[in-house]
């Protein structure tokens, strides 16, 4: 469904109690799926519910999307949870995409307890017949280290306990072998980073030994980076590994999984020029291959009070980290960018502009995006969405510049401030700015916790969604008039249909 031709009228409030646009439910479902730790409380309450109710609703409408999105969520938008949800919502409600879903969602073996753990929590026993057969044969193309580095320790639903509920035949002796280990409980303890520092401790000779076996993986040596550091053990491979573009990509790290390893090294004075330059190379490894965005830019990024939730109850990670990363991530990509931080009017980064409730900054191509976003991750006062485009239609915005060609948006869409009272979205501002400054006039928005409402619609409105550097192509995609977010998801080439 198209994000370009909706009717300007489809009215509604958001979770603050202010007029809103309501989104179309393929539109809310896909912003709430990509951005969404599953389970983790949020500032205006969990979307849990609402992907779950989406979710069922599309596997009866069109369930060849919810296939596509499920997949589309694992592979490019790097969100494991929900990817699960969503595939057991499949295996439920379309059971003719389960074998489809299941073998491009597992990727590890964990993904397969993941799911059938995720179905049992919402539906129970038993398990479907299509996902029992499919786990059965997926199960089989890993061997006895991936099983033995995921069985799941304390967790309630184990590898034997996958084997005795879908009685795969083995199509080898190995596996044959492989499966007697495991209904036993028998399988080797396998040489992982956790179980080396739990028995040997944290200390710069398990680490140099770790480094050099090739066993840690790639987002252990990120989240560890602080840990190797302080050991002492040798840092280099590990930058090396860490900065090298195809590692990244591999990788599938989201990206603020690097300015978090940024954030706690430069906390505890651990940072060195070095450390920077492999994070910062890792963090723009994807932007070198993105087409630029022409033309003048200016770059919305809320901090206000709503976006200071964390991500995950297990993460220092707040929305407003998210946004002020993109924020900057996004200048780097723009010819020419102006960004607005806002809130609504308690600005505690520049007494002179406390009134207006927004920040105005510009950036050179090469300033450090790691930097940039450890110096403007605040959060605090109302949301006032409007504040960007008040700037943007002031004189000193507009006076003697070339107009801007668009704004984005990166938000959680939760507007709840002043804005001619309760009765008015944005919208007509950004009317207004067309009709004064340019037809052509662009709003992407970036939603960032998919509440399912937007203060923006109809044409040259793109809506996006997650927390994947994936997000920033469609700004250049939607002005092209090739794709949108959903449409993308709709054309979709899974994996599982290529190859099997």
């Amino acid at each position: 469904m198209s994000k370009f031709n909706l009717p300007n009228t489809i009215k509604t409030t958001n979770r603050s109690g202010y007029v809103a646009y309501a989104m179309p439910e393929k539109e809310h479902l896909v912003t709430a799926v990509l951005a969404t730790m599953f389970g983790e409380p949020k500032y205006y309450e969990s979307t849990d519910e609402d992907i779950i109710r989406l979710a069922t609703d599309c596997a009866h409408n069109d369930p060849a999307f919810l296939f596509k999105l499920a997949c589309y969520a694992r592979n490019v938008g790097n969100m494991r949870s929900a990817s699960h949800v969503l595939t057991a919502v499949i295996a439920r409600e379309a059971s003719q995409f389960t074998r489809a879903t299941i073998r491009d969602v597992v990727l590890r073996p964990d993904d397969i307890t993941e799911i059938m753990s995720c179905y049992k929590g919402l539906y129970g026993k038993p398990f479907p017949n299509a996902m029992k057969r499919e786990v059965a044969s997926v199960l089989q193309q890993f061997d006895e280290y991936q099983i033995a580095k995921y069985n799941g320790g304390n967790k309630s639903l184990k590898f034997r306990d996958v084997l005795r509920i879908t009685h795969p035949v083995p199509k080898t002796k190995e596996t044959e072998l492989l499966f007697h280990k495991i209904l036993s409980d028998e399988l080797e303890t396998p040489y992982t980073w956790e179980v080396e520092l739990s028995t040997r401790g944290n200390t710069k000779e398990v680490w140099d030994e770790l480094i050099l076996s090739g066993k840690v993986g790639y987002m252990a040596l990120l989240r560890n980076l602080r840990n190797i550091v302080k050991s002492g053990a040798d840092v280099t491979p590990v930058l090396e590994r860490l900065s090298d573009p195809d590692q990244v990509r591999k990788s599938r790290q989201l990206p603020f999984r690097f300015y978090s390893a940024y954030r706690a090294l430069s906390t505890e004075g651990l940072m060195t020029g070095e450390i920077h330059r492999a994070l910062e190379n890792a963090l723009t490894a994807s932007l070198d291959n993105m087409e630029p965005i022409l033309g003048r830019t200016l770059v919305a990024v809320d901090v206000s009070g709503s976006m200071s939730s964390r991500i995950s109850s297990n993460s220092d990670v707040r929305c407003c980290d998210i946004a002020s990363l993109f924020g900057a991530m996004s200048s780097r990509l723009c010819e020419d960018a102006t960004v607005c931080y806002f809130d609504a009017s308690y600005t505690p980064w520049d007494p002179d502009v406390i009134t207006k409730g927004y920040r105005i900054a510009h950036y050179g191509k090469y300033e450090s995006i790691l930097e940039i976003c450890a110096n403007n991750s605040f959060a605090g006062g109302g949301t006032d969405l409007s504040l960007p485009m008040k700037y943007a239609l002031t004189e000193d915005a507009s006076a003697n510049l070339k107009p801007f060609d668009r704004v984005i948006y990166f938000s959680d869409n939760e507007c709840n401030s002043s804005y001619r009272g309760l009765y008015k979205t944005v919208q007509d501002l950004a009317d207004t700015y067309r009709s004064k400054h340019n037809k052509d006039f662009w709003v992407h928005g970036v939603d960032l916790q998919g509440y399912g409402s937007q203060q923006f619609c109809g044409n040259r409105f793109n809506l996006i969604s997650g927390w994947s550097d994936s997000v920033l192509p469609f700004i250049n995609l939607a002005e092209s008039g090739i794709s949108t977010l959903v449409k993308t998801i709709e054309a979709y080439e899974v994996n599982s249909v290529l190859n099997h």
